[in-house]
């Protein structure tokens, strides 16, 4: 009996450790390319939220947290994005850049009224470039 216990007792190391292994592996593509398009919906969400944000009488507060949101999205779109698609991933990038630009160049103390079609025009092409994107990473 003192034998079988040394072996039970290896096995179930070394099956704990493959299990762990196993739990610690990397992403496949597919699940890159989920994580990706779970991310760019996520996106697209804070895209259609902001532009809905932008009408007559709309406070700078309400356009701000709308603008966070799509900041947060974008971030996490890049981070599941990984490296696929790197040229439209840039574009996307500079067009995300310019829109922020745009909404922190309000000022707080006014009303929206008078850059509501600029504001529209920078989100709309954030949604071009990022249906680019969408499209490059093979979301369906």
């Amino acid at each position: 009996m003192s034998t079988s216990r040394p072996v039970l007792t290896v096995l179930v190391t070394w099956g704990a450790v493959g299990a762990l292994l196993a739990g610690c592996s990397e992403p496949t593509p597919t699940e890159n390319t989920d994580q990706a398009c779970a991310s760019a919906d996520a996106f697209t969400a804070a895209v259609d939220d902001f532009t809905d944000t932008l009408r007559p009488g709309a406070d700078v507060e309400e356009v701000q947290a709308a603008r966070d949101e799509v900041r947060r999205t974008f971030e996490d779109l890049m981070e599941e994005g990984g490296d696929v698609a790197e040229d439209k991933r840039e574009a996307l990038n500079k067009t995300v850049a310019e829109f922020r630009t745009a909404v922190d160049e309000i000022p707080d103390d006014t009303t929206l009224s008078q850059g509501l079609a600029v504001l529209r025009q920078k989100a709309a092409e954030v949604d071009t470039t990022r249906g680019e994107y969408v499209a490059e990473l093979g979301c369906g």
